[in-house]
């Protein structure tokens, strides 16, 4: 019995020894595989921003390319913004465009005689017809960059450009127009517009019809985006009427919006900022996301409603009252949050300008941001969305 009871105290120090060995290669192995995900991660991080610097790198090859080729044909650049759509033949001998802020609707043709009104026409009733996805395809631009990041980028989201029309239901006032709604759209732009002629190049002529839409059209774009907006609103605890603001203000409801910058779609989505930002909340890391993935409604007002989600409840959480915070949210939605904090502090950091912007009634807040926010068009942005929040909210 004393053997046993003498041998006892070296089995339990061997069976400690073992279980501290056991839990020492345990802890190894977790630092080990800590290690090599910080490593990994590390190595995406670079990776992803080699690949931010090359896509816009194609883009402004591709822009610039393009835009060579319009001026082989045409006196000025007409490309695409973010409150126009310009649409240009297969030979670049005819222009298509429509303003979408103005309300404008302008076809030019370049010819050694003046065509005749049915071919304005029927260029009215093609441009009526398109879907987004037809004019995605049609543009020749987009489709380079397109084709040259999924060749060149390893993380990168695309999808299918959904086929929504891109200005019918702008001409026509309808959302859902029928052919016979189109031709009398077509024809009353007809009666109501005007042929100017001017000189091309090659001692040719531009003959370009120009026209107006009636006003308000732009209140039918919005209810056709309204059921989207909603359900990205009440996901992320948001107003829809905020969501239609912001849409208004940044492509005045242009489907196939576009900025040099580079932008995308209804809520201007910059693939190295709000997009970076968003894929790493949505989808647990950073990607790039394409042209035709930003072209579709659905992922762009996600991407966009998300977005502003983080400017609101996570970059400027530390807020108290909300007006104050939304404020903030909105011209940081424009500008980026570091300008914002900028107004308040000279300086980048949010954690500065949240003591000062808590000290201040919204009132105060809103026009240190109108006096003092770095860029002209940020300080307008804010007055923009905030009135036209009033609008949207009952439509």
């Amino acid at each position: 019995m004393k053997r046993i009871i003498s041998f006892l105290p070296l089995l339990f120090c061997f069976i400690a020894f073992a279980e501290d060995k056991e839990f020492a290669n345990f802890k190894n192995q977790l630092l080990e595989g800590i290690n090599k995900e910080k490593s990994e991660f590390k190595n995406y991080k670079y990776q992803i921003e080699k690949e931010f610097l090359l896509y816009k790198k194609i883009v402004n090859e591709e822009f610039l390319k393009y835009k060579n080729e319009i001026l082989k044909h045409w006196n000025n650049i007409e490309i695409t913004d973010r409150k126009k759509f310009v649409e240009y033949s297969e030979d670049f001998k005819i222009k298509k465009v429509v303003n979408f802020e103005t309300g404008e609707i302008k076809v030019e043709i370049i010819s050694n005689k003046k065509p005749d009104i049915k071919t304005f026409g029927k260029e009215l009733f093609s441009l009526a017809k398109e879907t987004k996805e037809e004019a995605f395809n049609k543009d020749t631009l987009s489709q380079n960059i397109e084709k040259r990041l999924k060749q060149k980028i390893k993380h990168l989201k695309t999808a299918k450009v959904n086929s929504a029309l891109v200005v019918g239901d702008f001409i026509t006032g309808d959302k859902n127009p029928t052919n016979q709604k189109i031709k009398e759209s077509v024809i009353y732009l007809l009666k109501s517009g005007k042929i100017e002629k001017k000189k091309a190049k090659d001692g040719k002529f531009i003959f370009s019809f120009k026209a107006k839409l009636p006003p308000k059209r732009i209140l039918v774009k919005a209810k056709y985006y309204k059921p989207l907006v909603e359900i990205n609103a009440h996901k992320y605890n948001l107003k829809p009427e905020l969501i239609l603001a912001i849409i208004h203000t940044e492509s005045s409801f242009n489907p196939m919006a576009r900025s040099y910058v580079p932008a995308y779609g209804l809520m201007q989505i910059v693939p190295q900022t709000a997009g970076k930002d968003t894929t790493r909340y949505l989808y647990g890391k950073p990607v790039l996301l394409s042209p035709s993935f930003l072209y579709n409604d659905k992922n762009n007002i996600l991407i966009g409603s998300t977005y502003f989600y983080l400017l609101y409840y996570h970059y400027w959480k530390e807020i108290k009252d909300p007006v104050s915070r939304l404020y903030c949210a909105i011209a940081s939605y424009n500008t980026g949050a570091g300008n914002v904090a900028r107004a308040f502090t000279g300086t980048t950091s949010i954690k500065k300008a949240v003591k000062i912007i808590n000290r201040m009634t919204p009132s105060e807040v809103y026009f240190t941001l109108k006096r003092k926010l770095p860029y002209k068009e940020t300080r307008f942005y804010l007055e923009k969305v905030v009135k036209r929040m009033r609008i949207y909210r009952h439509i």
